[in-house]
């Protein structure tokens, strides 16, 4: 697969979870780690602690040879107490060290992943779900720690033993050391192998977790849904099939460890069959005297010891690779408009839509619209379910950008202004009206970048005809609302959601469906904190309530064609068959 200027491959992952870009790996732990910001000064303090590790372990067999050959003396004993000491200084210190390095990495790598998820074009939430997302901040992160300590620098570290082993080893007979290392070639096939292996199997497993944990987390949030239709049994059993994929998968990585270590063993036990067969052929010609041979032996151990810690690193850098992949891909994505812009915003004045063709994938849901917006004035989009009226609202907000044509707002092209700073000159209050956890004065100045003052807070909620309500609980305004505002109704949320869209003072008021979930009397108050706006702001309703029609200045109708047609009630009611259908009908999708 070709790559891309800047970025590597992306391989796509099939339905199995088993495809890994095996391309690139390097490019994306140099990209991870710049991200992270490692703690360096930690990190030389970890591998001149490591050098020292070395030199003991090179040591301790040198000293236990001294027993081995009679000698007690004190200055033996010793050198073998202090060895040991100063050894499990230097472990414990290589130990504290690297949960250091860990935390602080950790914790830069999860800030750094959330504030580019917060930066990340919002088509990127519509291909990835929150589980997902989850995810990689909590569990994928510590990928870069695995990769630094457990792979990268504790191969360094091996590598390093070896090589002092090995010439420790030469000292004592050159012709032994270069035996063992006849056995390299043979542990380096079976750990790559292996490694491939456990690359697939891990990356198949944490692909059956991240369904598991995708079910679950969509399936508790419907908790109520799923009994009102008495679907238990059903999602009981679907809940089943998930959890043995994943536990299927898990097998497969069992079975693959133990069979890894069955060969490991096998292929270690060769060697020191080799080694005790050499020794006694060195003892039997007085190549060496028996504290020289113990020494060889404990060194071969130690060699045999280092190089299985070596293919067992090849395995885990195949396993925290896929791991590492799927962090790095959220890094390298682009990012919502990161040009400088310049040209001073105009919220006032007419909006204008000029031949502005949009489509979420491959079909347009917007095919050369050309509509107006008045300034200060109540316009009400109406069409058939389906057909861009929402799409319409997050063109303008900017949380999508057109494919064709473009946006002006008084004049101006909204691209060519700061899409945070254009933002803050809308409120919208959607649909489905989430809302914080905490009070419901927290959830009216949320995103709220001025100090308000308590007399604007009561002005907006009588705007919104939220007093009743609140002249009802002792709390008031400090009532809690609940997670996502579960201890509140719908009608409740949405009045709470508009008169903290009141507050904003935005100039620019955008209600998706805001009558939706009231009953008649709030309805009427709601459309009567709309008509009082006028002259004011920028009112844009995507309705279908009969009376919210009626109070609107300007009609845009978004037709199945998704093409779109405009004008007063009267011009509405001459072009369009729909416009008079629903107003004879009072309301609901058409």
């Amino acid at each position: 697969m070709e790559e891309t200027k800047g970025r590597p491959a992306v391989q796509s992952q099939d339905r199995s979870g088993a495809q890994v870009n095996q391309r690139g790996v390097w490019r994306r732990f140099f990209h991870t780690c710049k991200a992270a910001n490692l703690p360096y000064g930690f990190l030389l303090f970890y591998i001149l602690l490591t050098v020292a590790e070395g030199f003991i372990l090179v040591r301790i067999p040198q000293v236990n040879s001294n027993f081995f050959a009679g000698d007690v003396s004190v200055g033996s004993v010793s050198m073998f107490i202090g060895m040991e000491l100063v050894s499990m200084v230097v472990t414990q210190s290589i130990l504290f060290v690297n949960h250091v390095v860990r935390y602080r990495t950790n914790r830069n790598l999860r800030s750094a992943l959330w504030g580019k998820i917060l930066r990340l074009k919002p088509a990127y939430f519509d291909r990835v779900s929150a589980s997902t997302l989850i995810s990689r901040i909590t569990v994928d992160s510590d990928s870069i720690n695995e990769f630094v300590l457990d792979v990268v620098l504790e191969a360094a570290a091996q590598i390093y033993y070896l090589t002092i082993t090995i010439a420790a080893m030469s000292a004592i007979s050159i012709r032994a050391g270069l035996t063992l290392l006849a056995f390299v070639p043979v542990s380096i096939a079976m750990a790559f192998v292996i490694g491939r292996l456990n690359l697939k199997f891990q990356n198949t497993a944490k692909f059956r977790m991240a369904n598991l944990t995708e079910y679950l987390s969509e399936l508790i949030a419907c908790l109520p849904l799923l009994k009102a239709f008495n679907m238990q049994g059903y999602e009981s059993r679907r809940g089943r099939r998930v959890i043995d994929d994943y536990y299927r998968a898990n097998r497969s990585l069992i079975g693959l460890d133990v069979v890894g270590q069955v060969v490991g063993s096998a292929v270690g036990v060769l060697p020191e069959i080799v080694i005790i067969l050499m020794g006694i052929h060195m003892l039997q010609n007085s190549t060496v005297d028996a504290a020289g041979w113990y020494t060889f032996y404990l060194y071969a151990g130690t060699f045999i010891g280092f190089f299985n810690t070596l293919a067992g690193i090849w395995e885990r850098s195949k396993s925290v690779q896929g791991q590492l992949n799927k962090v790095s891909d959220v890094l390298y994505e682009e990012e919502e408009c990161v040009e400088d812009y310049v040209q001073e915003i105009v919220a006032e004045g007419d909006i204008m839509f000029e031949h502005v063709t949009f489509a979420y994938e491959t079909d347009p849901v917007l095919r050369d619209a050309t509509l107006t917006i008045p300034g200060k004035g109540i316009t009400a989009l109406i069409g058939y379910s389906g057909s861009g009226k929402t799409t319409i609202t997050k063109l303008l907000e900017r949380i999508y950008e057109p494919d064709e044509g473009r946006i002006l707002s008084g004049g101006g092209d909204i691209a060519a202004y700061g899409i945070r700073d254009w933002r803050e000159k809308i409120a919208y209050v959607m649909q489905e009206t989430p809302l914080l956890s905490g009070t419901i004065r927290d959830n009216l100045l949320y995103g709220i970048r001025r100090e308000v003052t308590e007399a604007e807070i009561q002005e907006a909620v009588k705007q919104a005809n939220l007093d009743g309500f609140l002249a009802q609980l002792p709390e008031g305004l400090d009532y809690e609302v609940g997670q996502f505002g579960t201890r509140l109704s719908g009608g409740q949320r949405q009045k709470i959601a508009i008169a903290g869209a009141v507050l904003s003072g935005a100039p620019i008021l955008i209600l998706d469906e805001p009558t939706a979930s009231l009953d008649v009397t709030s309805t009427d108050e709601i459309i009567r904190t709309v008509v009082s706006l006028r002259g004011r702001r920028t009112v844009i309703l995507v309705t279908h309530d009969r009376e919210a029609v009626r109070a609107a200045d300007h009609i845009v109708l978004v037709q199945h064609d998704h093409t779109v047609v405009e004008g007063d009630g009267a011009a509405m009611a001459r072009m369009s068959g729909f416009y008079r259908q629903l107003m004879e009908q009072g309301g609901g999708e058409v």
